[in-house]
């Protein structure tokens, strides 16, 4: 194919095997054209290829270059989950939060000979890559492609599995497997973010990571100091940085004869830099924070003084700006009376790790492949369900939960966010404040889900102190029966950009509901008396449903100072932990008036209309929707479910929709696009909800009793045809199929370990007074079921014959 000066082309992913000289594992490399790419420019318009891989990857990017002549000494390839993204110089970047990926969606290179490229640092998740050669000259490049790091199992051949005769329903499961895929890092699989050499620390274009811990995240006054040789003329640091490097960057640029200082990408101080120091030599550098006052020194003399109000307190860190590298070496912080705060010559890579930015010690679950690629507990009770019913990833679930609960304050809740280059901490953290308290219910019934599904009970005893100390803790912050907190710094949650919800809040007490309920057997089967525990579920059920139930909005209010509106996590949680049931309350009226009030053609709005005066945005949240779903499946609404997958996860799964990625996304606007423009995830775990839900209620495989030691099969039809598939469990599998002949009678066969129960699925479309049901080929009555399964069960409904 010919290519004209300015070209853009669309390619299809396709597999290929794999050049040994990249990689041995050949199933990790895919490759997005199978013919080589030829860019031709002449200096004035840009060569630009686009390929389309179909959906969602990640990894270290390759490509390989055949054939140059001319300039090419600005080629450029950048990444994209959305297409639209690629307008934008930096696409859908940056990503500075984390040293687990390249910060910058964009990547130059000055290419000089053939060669074969494997980029060191890892990409998240990408659907495109544009090629972009702006310099007079051509380019002939094949093998562009990326080396995964993520397992590469095929879909329809993990431990879980799912179809059905609804297209959508059978997307939506795969989809969901995808984005749990994506989201389960393998451990040692973050290469180290700098490469440090007896020289010092070289780095390129990346995000300064700041000091971790908590006593360089409070640091108020302070100076940093340390040698740079600037070799492409420019280097950043940063100071006043939180745990996810927001802070001040100072970036002083030799070659534009400048330094200026960044809050949010913004400039809030600049000079003149006279200084032209050789880019080959050391230059010694030194900031001082003085509260609200920062001075910059190069080779003692000030450059840049100023004051800002934006930051306050915070750690600090180095980095390079985009298209420029710098090597580091001999960094100290002192404090302002001269004791040092930290000292490194960064000539030996152990430094990394105090900054987070060496490997990964464990499998971890991150709630996005591309942002933020950390662990967050408040994602894990959605997220790990998916893991188990799809990838059966339990090294994840069980790293992200020794992580997380490693990460407990003295008075018993925990940090909600951990980065995966951490280990666990071995002790409680001594303070006293956290923020997005929900996390920390949540975190609770993820541990309570883990042991239900494996039923390993050492876990269970290893980690029933720290839910109880969180549990306790809750119940110290009880007031007139509800959980009750002033602190708004408490209480955010998963919308980041809504208000806190201070007070009473109904989300809070139903997840803090729904925690104890969750925990019960876990803390039971543990060896702790839960009586106390089960008196103060009762009494909180009944509390929330008195003073926050509001009978002209048919639902639980917002919260006990914002009583107008609702949202929909709090009604679908309430409802899952037996709050409504248990005041006999309607659950049909609360899912109808739900459904009346949220639901658009694009799915429902997480918060109603009337919440937007107190500031909440009108978004569309699978985090939220994924407990909505939750809770009309275990309510029997069967239809309420559908419409939910239909309307919100189909969408998503199909492949002709413009921000298809084969991943379910972060959150939604009001028309079904993606929620937070161009920054949003195209590929989050908390959204993958229903991949748990299908098999647990279409299929009906559930455990009874942990570590399915007793389990039931209970499907709901759901107006489907068929539906097959199974549940990885630790005693075997667990094999479903059931489908409707031709005159409706249902068959069905369950393949499992002992201590099955079989339900027929509900509804029939034959009643069981028209018919008769054999099971392994012996007649069985009707009100016989469910009926004992072991090994292989055949039930079959056939017509009922008359006469004798």
């Amino acid at each position: 194919m010919k290519l004209l000066s300015f070209s853009t082309l669309l390619y299809s992913a396709a597999v290929l095997t794999a050049s040994p000289a990249i990689s041995t594992d050949k199933k990790a490399l895919i490759y997005g054209s199978d013919d080589p790419i030829t860019l031709v420019s002449d200096g004035v318009t840009p060569a630009i290829s686009i390929l389309d891989f179909g959906q969602n990857f990640e990894g270290h990017p390759v490509f390989e270059v055949v054939a140059l002549s001319g300039d090419t000494s600005r080629f450029e390839v950048t990444f994209a989950e959305s297409a639209a993204s690629l307008s934008q110089y930096e696409s859908d970047g940056p990503l500075p939060l984390a040293a687990a990926m390249e910060t910058h969606r964009v990547k130059g290179f000055n290419i000089t000979k053939t060669s074969l490229h494997e980029d060191r640092l890892i990409q998240g998740a990408f659907r495109y890559q544009k090629l972009n050669l702006s310099t007079a000259g051509e380019l002939v490049l094949q093998n562009i492609g990326v080396r995964q790091t993520v397992h590469t199992t095929p879909l329809t051949e993990l431990p879980g599995s799912f179809q059905c005769s609804d297209d959508d329903l059978t997307r939506i499961w795969h989809t969901g497997a995808r984005t749990a895929q994506l989201t389960e890092i393998p451990k040692n699989s973050i290469p180290d973010f700098w490469i440090v050499s007896n020289d010092g620390a070289f780095v390129e274009s990346l995000a300064s990571q700041p000091l971790a811990g908590a006593a360089a995240t409070g640091l108020l006054e302070y100076q940093v100091s340390f040698e740079a040789k600037p070799t492409t003329g420019a280097l950043m640091v940063s100071v006043l940085m939180d745990t996810l490097s927001n802070g001040i960057d100072v970036v002083c640029d030799f070659t534009k004869g400048s330094v200026y200082a960044l809050f949010e990408r913004s400039v809030i101080a600049s000079a003149n830099l006279t200084l032209s120091p050789d880019l080959n030599s050391w230059v010694a550098i030194a900031t001082t924070i003085k509260t609200t006052e920062i001075q910059v020194a190069i080779n003692n003399s000030t450059i840049l003084s100023f004051s800002q109000d934006k930051r306050f307190f915070g750690a600090f860190g180095l980095g390079a700006p985009l298209g420029h590298s710098v090597y580091y070496r001999d960094l100290v912080a002192n404090d302002l009376t001269g004791d040092v705060i930290y000292s490194s010559a960064l000539t030996d890579r152990s430094f990394l790790d105090d900054f987070l930015m060496g490997s990964n010690p464990a499998d971890t679950i991150v709630d996005g492949s591309r942002r933020d690629r950390i662990a967050y507990n408040g994602d894990l009770d959605i997220a790990l369900a998916a893991s188990f019913a799809s990838t059966y990833g339990s090294s994840f679930v069980q790293g992200s939960l020794v992580l997380m609960g490693s990460f407990q304050l003295t008075p018993g809740f925990f940090v909600p966010t951990a980065k995966i280059q951490q280990g666990p901490s071995l002790d409680l953290i001594p303070a006293n404040i956290t923020g997005l308290i929900g996390y920390s219910f949540n975190l609770v019934t993820a541990f309570a889900q883990n042991y239900m599904i494996t039923g390993d009970v050492a876990f269970a005893r290893q980690w029933a102190p720290a839910v109880t100390r969180m549990l306790d803790w809750a119940d110290s912050r009880v007031v007139n029966g509800l959980f009750t907190l002033a602190d708004p710094s408490f209480t955010g949650d998963w919308n980041y950009y809504d208000p806190p919800q201070t007070g009473a809040s109904s989300k809070f007490n139903a997840v803090y509901a729904y925690a104890l309920q969750q925990s019960l057997r876990f803390l039971k089967d543990s060896g702790i008396d839960t009586s106390i525990y089960e008196a103060r579920l009762a009494s909180l059920r009944q509390a929330m449903h008195k003073q926050l139930f509001d009978t002209s909005l048919g639902m639980y209010v917002l919260t006990s100072e914002v009583r107008t509106g609702f949202s929909q996590d709090a009604q679908a949680i309430a409802i899952l932990a037996g709050v409504p049931q248990a005041n006999n309350a309607s659950i049909t009226a609360l899912l109808s008036t739900m459904e009346r009030e949220l639901l658009l053609p694009a799915g429902p709005l997480a918060f109603s209309n009337s919440t937007v005066s107190a500031g909440f945005a009108q978004k569309i949240s699978p985090y939220a929707s994924s407990y909505h779903l939750r809770a009309a499946f275990e309510s029997g609404d069967g239809a309420g479910a559908l419409g939910l997958l239909k309307r919100l996860w189909a969408p998503m799964a199909n492949p002709q929709n413009a921000n298809y990625t084969n991943c379910f996304w972060e959150t939604l606007n009001p028309d079904g696009t993606p929620g937070l423009g161009l920054v949003t995830s195209l590929c989050h775990g908390w959204a993958a909800g229903p991949t748990a839900e299908l098999i647990k209620f279409v299929l009906g495989i559930q455990p009874v009793s942990p570590g399915f030691k007793d389990w039931v099969v209970k499907p709901m039809t759901l107006g489907l045809s068929f539906a097959n598939g199974r549940q990885h469990t630790e005693k075997g599998d667990i094999s479903v199929h059931w489908h409707f002949d031709s005159s409706g009678f249902v068959q069905m066969n369950v393949t499992g370990p002992k201590g099955g129960l079989v339900h027929l699925p509900t509804p029939l479309i034959n009643s069981l007074d028209a018919s008769v049901i054999k099971v392994n080929g012996e007649i069985v009555p009707g009100t016989d079921f469910p009926v004992a399964a072991t090994g292989e069960t055949i039930i079959v409904q056939e017509r009922e014959r008359s006469g004798c």
